[in-house]
């Protein structure tokens, strides 16, 4: 039996197997800060394989807070619509009694 999740296309495996694909050189920072550099060789739903010059490292996603393709192109999607108004926000203040 499927479920509803098994069915619809994640954005983010669409994401990573497009990186996998492509052998997109990518810098994953972890959520601590650390920056690794590498391509992406395989993913599941807990880890990433990164591979570098020093080897293969296990990443398991919780700890990864972005991955970015170092050329800066991800997967091309249609651009999302913004307000053709130039209104800007009121952000008049009121006083505090």
């Amino acid at each position: 039996m499927t479920s509803e999740h098994d069915r619809t296309p994640s954005v983010q495996d669409d994401f990573l197997q497009t990186l996998v694909r492509g052998k997109t050189t990518v810098n994953v920072f972890l959520v601590k800060g650390i920056k690794l550099s590498g391509q992406l060789a395989a993913y599941d739903q807990f880890v990433v394989l990164l591979e570098s010059g020093t080897g293969v490292q296990l990443i398991f996603k919780h700890a990864i807070s972005t991955v970015l393709p170092v050329d800066g192109r991800g997967q091309a999607r249609e651009p999302t619509a913004v307000p053709v108004s130039g209104d800007k926000p009121n952000h008049a203040r009121g006083r505090v009694r």
